[in-house]
């Protein structure tokens, strides 16, 4: 299958393959889910403290050889108003795209945009999300005011 046409189809606005050992992991950006901007510290199983150790989730995610980058870009205002609704959606077709992975005797790692279901997010795995764009040759923090999600589908491909 190939990953990238399949999740352009799906409506991502740009997916890429990059080597998972391209991605940095900065523990220490667990810091953010501690602060709970989000909610769900503490309160759902994919969230820290319940989803493992920053060292546990990066030995995790370094299980895997490459990494699908999946990029939605939310361009306009009306987008913009409602980013958790955005990040859902994204999500949604992340998981859209895992399934097919799935059936095609894949075993991806999904890490979602935000916590989704059973799905941790970049930030209690720690990615830098600004150098996985660099190496992915995407763009992330800009002066554009445009919003840029991530999700990643981490895997080992059929023939290594």
């Amino acid at each position: 299958m190939d990953f990238i046409k399949e999740a352009l189809t799906l409506g991502f606005n740009n997916a890429a393959v990059i080597d998972v050992k391209d991605l940095v992991f900065v523990l220490e950006y667990r810091q953010f889910c501690e602060e709970n901007l989000c909610g769900n510290f503490n309160v759902i199983s994919s969230c820290p403290p319940a989803c493992g150790t920053p060292e546990e989730m990066h030995r995790k995610a370094l299980n895997y050889k490459k990494a699908l980058i999946l990029q939605t870009v939310l361009e306009s205002p009306e987008e913009q108003f409602d980013v958790k609704k955005a990040k859902y959606n994204h999500n949604i077709l992340t998981e859209k795209l895992y399934k097919k992975m799935e059936a095609d005797a894949e075993t991806p790692l999904l890490i979602s945009a935000g916590p989704y279901k059973r799905f941790s997010c970049m930030s209690a795995y720690g990615i830098d999300a600004q150098k996985m764009a660099d190496a992915a040759n995407m763009l992330c923090w800009t002066q554009d005011e445009k919003i840029r999600l991530f999700s990643l589908l981490l895997f080992n491909p059929e023939n290594s």
